[in-house]
């Protein structure tokens, strides 16, 4: 995600105590949680499957990575990926925030680069962003993280 002169329309997702800055382009939908279903064997990172479009899809906890695991609450949402780039068309995946997220137009001059998750290793970038905190996730980590079987979370 290029913060040139462009103007980029993102959505910031609240996740655990931060957000995640995201292309809106990235997004398919947002989606109510409702039943979780258990996903034998997967990594902690991943709450269960739901129901999406008729088709099961796997609900993520990416803020875990960086905070205490969450819950699913009356507030939270599931925004749905689509695929990732090289991956069917098929796979998309959902992440959980803490509430609705929040539609931006993001302006290079209105954001900060910050340190703050320079080392961490699916956040591409952390930004300030009208006082808050938020990280644009890196995508190449996050498709070896979902898609790569020897990945360790």
């Amino acid at each position: 995600m290029a913060l040139a002169n462009d103007r980029i329309h993102a959505l910031l997702l609240p996740v655990s105590d931060r957000y995640l800055l995201v292309p809106s382009a990235l997004v398919a939908e947002i989606a109510v949680v409702d039943a979780l279903t258990p996903v034998p064997l997967s990594p902690p990172w991943v709450l269960g499957a739901m129901i999406w479009r008729s088709r099961p899809l796997a609900l993520c906890d990416l803020g875990r990575f960086w905070g205490p695991p969450a819950t699913v609450e009356p507030k939270s949402r599931a925004v749905v990926f689509y695929p990732l780039p090289g991956r069917l068309p098929t796979e998309f995946f959902a992440v959980l925030t803490n509430a609705e997220p929040q539609s931006r137009t993001i302006e290079s001059p209105a954001v900060l680069l910050t340190d703050d998750d320079a080392v961490h290793p699916y956040l591409a970038v952390s930004l300030d962003i009208d006082g808050k905190r938020a990280g644009i996730p890196d995508i190449v980590s996050l498709k070896e993280l979902f898609y790569d079987a020897t990945a360790v979370a």
